[in-house]
């Protein structure tokens, strides 16, 4: 067994250990006028027109005369994260230490998570009392934007380890200087500028999903380098399988506009505007429930830190084919892009062994399974010799080194069937 050099973990506490924030809980208790003053501070912050010590002195100025049983209140209502308890103790059990530290919760509460969580420290901003009333006042060295780093550097220092043993898991910009400090850093759940920087990145409400990020940079052994090389290949298939189920159920759509074609186009619009604003929200480290959930299971792994465009490309690609092209036409090119592009991303990913030349991404016998599928999905609408012809200038397309097939697939195919038909 390789020994393994100790390490800090880092976490940040809002939206990594904490489900929500702190603050906004602790505001919502005191009034919703103050809440949705912090709610607006907070996304102030988020976009950098705030710094974190205004921030911080803007929320707790407003909740001056708050008692502390109130703070503790609101600290045991907020709920975890999955596992997490469990993912520090694992950490811990491999000889790490672990450190929680937040720029937003008092001192006093992150102790007390420290120990409830079994973690080694737990640090935060200072809060004064007097008489178990807060006076509006925070202070301390994490009420600034480099706190975190220099707090970092003292630890690292008592444990006589170096930036190189750092791991910082975080969501938000105020972990991005300490982020940079380390050599490793996790965006859990993180907002687009965290997903830009962080080298590694995972969407989840379970905390013990870093934990294979940590095993990675402990320098595994040959045999546990397999095994993580094997969960990973096995996730990406589960991952294209479910993205092709997704992709299939493009071919629903001539039956919906059977039934009623202004509603469905309606729908069709609708939820690719959800979506967009889903995908909005999950760069931004925000759950949209249902859709962020299917997304994630589908989404591949170098999409994560981006834009994912191609449920909105398929959207486009059928309604325009919907409203451009006669019903057989339109029916016909939405039936390719539902099957034969997802059986022949499928059969390239598991037969694939000649790429075509123009195209080293696509292989021969992808295009083959296009071919065939594509045949048959025309056939249904034309006679065998138009079908034939049509499948092949799809093929065609559909080979092409150009993105967003899911668009170019039915418009172009469609338009070739404009043009034969006439």
């Amino acid at each position: 067994m390789n020994k393994i050099n100790k390490k800090l973990i880092v976490f940040d506490t809002d939206g990594v250990i904490f489900r929500s924030q702190f603050l906004l809980q602790l505001s919502y208790y005191s009034s919703f006028f103050d809440y949705l003053r912090a709610f607006l501070l907070c996304f102030l912050f988020s976009i950098n027109s705030v710094p974190i010590r205004r921030l911080l002195e803007k929320i707790y100025t407003s909740l001056e005369g708050m008692s502390e049983e109130a703070f503790w209140k609101v600290y045991y209502k907020m709920k975890l994260v999955d596992n997490a308890g469990e993912a520090i103790c694992c950490i811990r059990e491999r000889g790490h230490s672990v450190a929680l530290i937040s720029s937003g919760v008092p001192d006093f509460l992150m102790k007390h998570l420290a120990k409830r969580l079994q973690a080694d420290y737990g640090y935060g901003i200072d809060a004064e009392f007097e008489k178990n009333i807060f006076t509006g006042k925070v202070s301390g060295l994490l009420s600034s934007y480099e706190g975190k780093t220099k707090l970092t550097e003292q630890l690292l220092q008592e444990n006589e380890i170096s930036w190189e043993d750092a791991i910082v898991i975080g969501d938000d910009r105020n972990n991005l200087d300490l982020m940079s400090h380390a050599k490793t850093s996790v965006g859990f759940n993180s907002n687009y500028q965290v997903r830009k920087k962080a080298k590694y990145v995972t969407d989840s409400c379970d905390l013990k999903k870093v934990l294979p990020y940590i095993d990675i940079e402990e320098n595994p052994s040959f045999i546990e380098l397999s095994k993580n090389i094997s969960r990973g290949f096995t996730y990406s298939w589960m991952q294209e399988f479910r993205r092709k189920a997704v992709h299939v159920c493009a071919a629903f759509i001539p039956f919906f506009v059977s039934i009623d074609y202004p509603s469905t186009l309606c729908l069709l619009l609708s939820v690719t505007f959800l979506f967009v604003m889903s995908e909005w929200m999950r760069l931004n480290g925000v759950s949209l429930p249902f859709i962020n959930l299917v997304t994630r299971f589908c989404i591949r792994s170098n999409e994560q830190r981006r834009f994912t465009v191609s449920p909105v490309t398929l959207s486009s690609g059928v309604f325009f084919s919907l409203i451009l092209f006669p019903k057989p036409i339109a029916c016909t090119v939405i039936f390719v892009v539902a099957f034969s592009d997802s059986l022949a991303t499928l059969a390239g990913r598991f037969y694939g062994r000649h790429r075509i030349p123009y195209n080293q991404r696509k292989s021969l016998e992808g295009s083959i399974a296009f071919f065939l599928s594509a045949s048959i999905c025309s056939i249904l609408y034309f006679p065998f010799n138009i079908a034939l012809i049509a499948a092949f200038v799809s093929c065609i397309i559909e080979s092409l080194p150009i993105k967003g097939d899911n668009l170019t697939i039915p418009l172009g195919t469609g338009l070739f069937f404009v043009f034969i038909t006439l």
